[in-house]
């Protein structure tokens, strides 16, 4: 037999603990002395030891007592893999979501909490679907493989070049079009549109089309208007720039 402070420093849990597990019902001592002392016995130190492994595998006290006073395995361990899948599922979306609030703050002035609820909207089965139907209507396979490149989608980890480029064009919205940073910032847009796009010239121009003018149907963030134009423009000088100097 073992005292509960020696238990309790050979398994590192506070005495504390293991009155509680008593007080519960999860785990008697095998003893109590008439001075309220507990003792544990080998098969109790055993059955503690179940009891922390349960605990760490994210089995809930309740679980754990249904589990070790009926000794049933059979599903246990699905039922919880079930639920930890369950769990990874929710924290990616949370962390899509907060990716998504980062890149709105770094893009637009103010969040744009329009878009944030578009998106939780868009994580549902039925939105989902209208997004896939518009995509189907407005490009073919080819393209919707293309544009499915995580690069394009705000709110993922590979997305931040985009992010970073339309933080840069709002910053410089007010600037000359022909300025040498608005240029610089075509050319690198062009560079990455054309690599992201695998230089398909005809699809840029159809997304961006639906970025002006069917954003919210294909799950899009919305850009300002003035943003929009400030592209618009310094896209078109620099590539009318290129045509001049190919000729």
């Amino acid at each position: 037999m073992k005292s509960i402070g020696n238990v309790a420093k050979e398994i590192n849990l506070t005495i504390r603990t293991l009155r509680f597990y008593d007080e519960i019902d999860l785990l008697k001592p095998s003893y109590v002395a008439d001075s309220g002392y507990r003792y544990y016995s080998k098969r109790d130190v055993l059955k503690l030891q179940r009891i922390i492994a349960l605990k760490s595998l994210g089995f809930h006290l309740h679980q754990i007592k249904s589990i070790m006073h009926q000794n049933k395995w059979e599903g246990v361990f699905e039922e919880q893999l079930a639920i930890i899948t369950k769990e990874q599922e929710w924290l990616a979306y949370q962390e899509q979501l907060m990716r998504l609030c980062l890149h709105l703050s770094l893009i637009e002035q103010d969040i744009s909490w329009e878009t944030i609820f578009q998106y939780q909207e868009k994580m549902t089965h039925d939105q989902e679907q209208e997004i896939t139907k518009f995509y189907k209507n407005q490009f073919d396979n080819r393209e919707i493989e293309i544009l499915s490149n995580p690069a394009l989608d705000i709110g993922s980890q590979e997305s931040s070049e985009l992010v970073e480029i339309l933080s840069i064009a709002r910053e410089q919205r007010d600037d000359d079009p022909n300025s040498l940073k608005s240029q610089n910032l075509a050319r690198r847009l062009k560079g990455f549109l054309d690599h992201t796009f695998d230089g398909d010239s005809k699809l840029i121009n159809k997304l961006w089309d639906v970025q002006k003018h069917a954003a919210k149907d294909a799950g899009l963030i919305t850009l300002e208007g003035d943003l929009i134009q400030y592209i618009d423009d310094i896209m078109d000088i620099y590539v009318a720039k290129l045509k001049e100097k190919n000729q």
